[in-house]
């Protein structure tokens, strides 16, 4: 399909530009000229729930990070120099980086080439996103083991995959067939995602939104967990296998109170179970996508219209006086 908005083919239950592409709703409205996608794209769950982050020690790490990455790597640090130094021939103005995207593009990329930047690669230089891939890589072979049953991966991998279905056995838990990575759509939110599993609890027969984490060490803050899987469970749509409309999502079928975070250490570690407080987690999105909604209305042509200061009318300061 082509979204005549941005003139580019573009598949349902994709990111592009940071906003999910989804199918309308039978009775939803699309754009003026036609076309059968939610217009403009919906927000990523991760990101909503992302209002919320405690992100100041993260910063500072990503900035540490950053300044031994060009320690280590001195032809990087040297192109820096010499791009700097043309843009300042240039004229170019360092406090306004958004008038020069070119420049600014260099500098920290886009969320498509966040690791062609110098920005990415000084990190990539420092170790800093050597975690990231090793999770990222584990959570391909959990995915496709649910999708074909296959094990496959380094030595090390496998031996995760099977020792988390022997933690899940355990606990009297099992993956749901179908159930694995669905894109969902959550009205109320108004945002999408996309969730790792559907457990079915064997003793009680309840089925659990359960989500895959790949962190090192143990969670700093719930509080993000909680409401991105909240989300998930309350959703009330999910695309279907085909990628082209909708089917009832989790909402009326899994457990509202309690879901589940599958941590597979992205070191190697033996995995472990955690429960998710969805009740909490749902207030806590509440939360979220209102802090989003007034930070957009605080950007808004309307807001802006209104911050002309007007002084007060004669006979309004007689009626006050």
């Amino acid at each position: 399909m082509t979204d005549h908005l941005f003139g580019t083919d573009k598949k349902f239950g994709h990111t592009y530009n940071g906003r999910y592409h989804m199918p309308l709703l039978p009775g939803e409205q699309g754009i003026k000229s036609g076309g059968d996608w939610v217009p403009y794209g919906l927000t990523r769950t991760t990101n909503l729930v992302g209002a919320f982050a405690e992100s100041r020690a993260l910063n500072i790490w990503e900035q540490e990070q950053v300044l031994i990455g060009l320690a280590l790597s001195p032809s990087l640090y040297e192109k820096l120099v010499l791009k700097i130094h043309q843009a300042q021939r240039d004229g170019v103005d360092f406090s306004r980086l958004r008038d020069f995207p070119e420049l600014r593009l260099f500098l920290s990329g886009s969320p498509k080439k966040e690791d062609d930047c110098v920005v990415g690669k000084a990190k990539q230089a420092a170790g800093a996103n050597e975690a990231r891939e090793q999770g990222t890589n584990r959570h391909t072979a959990w995915e496709a083991r649910a999708a074909t049953g296959e094990l496959i991966g380094t030595p090390d991998m496998q031996k995760q995959i099977l020792s988390l279905e022997s933690l899940l056995a355990e606990n009297y838990l099992e993956r749901v067939p179908g159930l694995s990575e669905r894109v969902i759509r959550n009205l109320r939110m108004d945002c999408s995602g996309k969730f790792d599993d559907i457990l079915l609890c064997q003793r009680s027969g309840k089925l659990k939104l359960a989500d895959y984490k790949s962190k090192k060490r143990k969670f700093f803050t719930w509080m993000e967990v909680d409401a991105q899987l909240a989300i998930y469970a309350r959703a009330e749509w999910m695309l279907s296998l085909d990628g082209q409309s909708y089917e009832p999502g989790p909402l009326e079928h899994v457990d509202q109170e309690e879901g589940i975070v599958l941590h597979v250490p992205s070191d190697g570690e033996r995995p472990y179970l955690r429960r998710a407080d969805l009740a909490r987690g749902w207030r806590i999105a509440q939360l979220a996508r209102e802090v989003v909604n007034e930070r957009a209305y605080g950007k808004s042509a309307e807001r802006h219209a209104l911050s002309h200061y007007v002084p007060p009318a004669l006979k309004d300061l007689e009626k006050t006086g």
